[in-house]
């Protein structure tokens, strides 16, 4: 192959990977349990929130821990909401591995 074709090969990849990349978005997935969690503002919402990471592998088609257990981070509430998210940080973890690590965030709000 000659020189101007591989980087023309190069250049490609390279476009398609950011085009692929750009498109990708962030998500959130919301689960009320019970009443789901009441309305809080500013300090009062922090302490009653608990967040974890939870990583794939293989653009999310291998887990590497078991599932969480949001009735026990909710720490024996009767109403919690579980939210499932990649946020804006998650992508860029996602984008920098090439999609070969993937974190999500799970928070629990009591």
């Amino acid at each position: 192959m000659n020189t101007l074709r591989f980087k023309q090969v190069i250049t490609a990849f390279v476009l398609c990977a950011m085009l692929g990349m750009g498109l990708t978005s962030c998500f959130t997935q919301k689960i009320a349990v019970g009443q789901g969690a009441p309305a809080r503002q500013g300090d009062e919402a922090a302490k009653n929130e608990v967040s974890v990471w939870t990583w794939h592998l293989l653009w999310g088609l291998v887990p590497l821990q078991g599932p969480v257990d949001a009735g026990k981070m909710a720490q024996g509430a009767a109403n919690y909401t579980v939210v499932y998210e990649e946020s804006f940080i998650n992508s860029i973890v996602a984008g920098v591995t090439l999609g070969i690590a993937m974190p999500r965030t799970v928070t629990v709000k009591r």
